[in-house]
């Protein structure tokens, strides 16, 4: 394990945490209206077994995006679980131990997102949650990968909630005070009250760091998976979408359905049921499986209610459909979910999943194991750092033609980013057929670069380059005292990783916990 120093923070462990029982509740049996029969995958993929994390915990959130420095690559963030902050890295097969949140709690939600405030980069968010496993919070901080420290945020406008889900895709359109980029969170619940399970939903807008409420989930959700992903495009749906998989409601302990919603229509549709009722449940966004196409939603382990699950599901956007992939090897619930690079020994994408209770009583696991999807290793661009979409809203994986972020979260196009990124250095803009700086459109926008006097140029399908007056297929002349070689150059070997009385009525809520002793202070971001 490797710690990661900083001058202002104490890195001393939390108080260990306590659990008690959790009380379960009896699952209502459901029947379907327009049930869709689950599909095998054509080729599927293996599980792996990952060194464990620093800590042990359950009730927590995870998130992927660029590691801090001192690790490598694309990093998975196990977040919260008291004041925990926790990194895994890949690349170099390791946990580091980051700065604690400012505010420790459970059952939060968290995404990865642009940094608000003017700061570079992205951020890991982690917001509303459970403190003292009885008391709701409403707090919002975002941890920034280039500064290693946590900004403090605007509170979640409809108040305090906790088992809460949380996915990043394009800001709704015409909804006030928000561009660009949206933080949404949904669902929870707020321990009190008629109705404390919620179907309420707000979207954070870094670029403005705005809050506003949008359209309600169909479904009153807590303890669900969540995450952003290509839209359905047979339900006439565009871009990328928000996915609400599901969690429990004082109805149901576990629930089978699953519901999408458009930033472009601000509103919900109901998704075929999934092949598994869950909750307590994880999700991610990362490549299909080999056979699907597009991106896939991953459903991961949870609850039914009465046992733990080892379920893993996909739903493909392209084929509106779900699939059953293998089981994990740890079932569980109450874990965490991203999507990352698979470690080093692969260069396949991975689903991983986190901590979580495996047994019947509250005993946290630091267990950490990794899907490894079947083909994703073999398309073209897996082994490269993820790019954001090129079209709005557009995300697919890599090397499927479209684009995903680190984590499976996704982003809209250049044009919604936040003034400070929209621009590449020297005016020009970002891909996609967009403009480079200089005003020439990379490939995609149907022109190449206008070749300087002095700049060498390729050869037409011999991928060599040709110098001013020298004659097409033409073997360039040696340097002095070099003798010609009839051997092409090697190629350079591929990199090993991708660069890139309540209580009863209420499911799936962390049982109460010991604070840990103090937390971190760190700056705040200045309001736009």
């Amino acid at each position: 394990m490797r710690l990661m120093r900083h001058s202002d923070q104490d890195e001393s462990p939390p108080g260990r945490t306590r659990y008690r029982g959790w009380r379960r509740l009896a699952v209502l049996a459901v029947a379907p209206l327009l049930a869709l029969p689950s599909t095998a995958a054509s080729a599927q993929g293996v599980w792996l077994t990952l060194p464990q994390m620093p800590t042990a915990r359950a009730y927590l959130a995870g998130a992927a995006a660029k590691c801090p420095e001192g690790l490598h690559g694309t990093c998975v963030y196990a977040v919260g679980a008291d004041a925990k902050l926790e990194a895994y890295s890949p690349a170099v097969g390791t946990w580091a131990t980051l700065p604690p949140l400012k505010t420790p709690r459970a059952n939060l939600g968290s995404t990865t997102a642009p940094c608000p405030g003017g700061v570079r980069g992205d951020c890991v968010y982690a917001i509303g949650g459970l403190v003292g496993g009885t008391t709701t919070v409403a707090t919002v901080e975002a941890y920034s990968t280039e500064t290693n420290a946590w900004l403090t945020l605007p509170s979640l406008p409809g108040g305090p909630r906790a088992s809460l889900g949380a996915a990043t895709a394009p800001c709704p359109t015409g909804v006030g005070g928000l561009r660009g980029t949206c933080v949404y969170a949904l669902g929870g619940t707020t321990l009190t009250g008629a109705d404390p399970i919620l179907t309420r939903v707000e979207a954070y807008s870094p670029a403005t760091n705005t809050w506003a409420t949008v359209s309600s989930l169909q479904t009153a959700r807590s303890g669900l998976g969540a995450t952003g992903a290509p839209c359905p495009g047979d339900l006439g749906l565009r871009g990328t979408c928000v996915y609400a998989v599901g969690g429990g409601n004082s109805g149901d302990a576990a629930l089978i359905t699953a519901e999408v919603y458009s930033p472009e229509l601000d509103g919900w549709q109901p998704l075929p049921d999934m092949p598994t009722e869950r909750g307590l449940t994880a999700a991610a966004t990362a490549p299909c499986p080999d056979g699907m196409t597009d991106g896939c939603v991953y459903a991961v382990g949870g609850t039914n209610g009465t046992d733990n699950l080892a379920a893993l599901d996909a739903y493909s956007p392209v084929t509106n459909a779900w699939v059953t992939l293998p089981p994990m090897p740890t079932a569980r619930r109450a874990l965490a979910a991203a999507a990352a690079p698979c470690p080093k020994t692969r260069k396949s994408d991975c689903v991983y999943a986190l901590g979580g209770i495996p047994g019947a009583d509250e005993t946290p696991t630091a267990r950490a194991e990794a899907f490894a999807i079947e083909g994703s290793e073999q398309r073209p661009g897996s082994d490269q750092q993820p790019q954001r979409p090129t079209q709005p809203g557009a995300v697919t994986p890599p090397g499927g033609g479209q684009q995903q972020n680190p984590g499976g979260q996704t982003w809209p196009d250049h044009q919604q980013r936040p003034p400070a990124a929209e621009q590449q250095p020297g005016g020009g803009q970002q891909s996609g057929g967009a403009q480079q700086p200089g005003g020439a459109a990379q490939p995609g926008g149907g022109q190449r670069p206008p070749a300087r006097p002095d700049q060498q140029q390729a050869q037409p399908g011999t991928g060599q380059q040709q110098k001013p007056g020298q004659k097409p297929g033409q073997r360039p002349p040696a340097r002095p005292g070099q003798k010609p070689s009839a051997k092409p150059a090697p190629k350079p070997a591929p990199d090993t990783y991708p660069q890139e009385s309540t209580e009863d009525e209420l499911p799936f809520v962390r049982p109460p916990m010991e604070e840990p002793d103090g937390s971190s202070q760190e700056f705040e971001p200045s309001a736009r």
